[in-house]
């Protein structure tokens, strides 16, 4: 009886499945809209490239004061062997490297911005007043 009620619900299934779905047409993509050019303020514009430029230059920076530290710490201990480029750095030595990259690349994205700005400003056209 169990067989029976399993094989005649499987036809059922088998036979339901089958039967050829109505088609629709494929819905269209959703497209996201382009954004307005007067959508975001200014400032925002300039905080994301300031923000763009400073995480960007990081990685440079950071490379740049490696090598600047090491060396210095080198030449100050009269070229000793011992204090060859990045064998004798500790904890502090780290912060000192992450701290003086970050502060250089928060200067040049400063530097970028205040540029950006100037050249902004002799570009946009002086009403005259009449």
């Amino acid at each position: 009886m169990k067989r029976g009620i399993i094989l005649i619900s499987f036809l059922i299934a088998w036979g339901i499945s089958i039967i050829p779905a109505q088609q629709l047409p494929p819905p269209e993509p959703l497209m996201p809209e382009e954004y307005d050019p007067d959508e975001f303020p200014l400032w925002a514009h300039d905080l994301r490239r300031y923000e763009v430029v400073a995480i960007g230059t990081y990685p440079i920076t950071f490379f740049a004061t490696s090598l600047i530290y090491d060396f210095s710490m080198y030449a100050a201990n009269d070229f000793n062997p011992a204090y060859s480029m990045g064998s004798q750095r500790d904890g502090r030595d780290i912060a000192i490297i992450v701290g003086t990259a970050a502060c250089v690349s928060l200067i040049i994205a400063t530097v970028d911005l205040i540029i950006n700005v100037n050249m902004r400003n002799r570009q946009e056209p002086v009403e005259d007043e009449q």
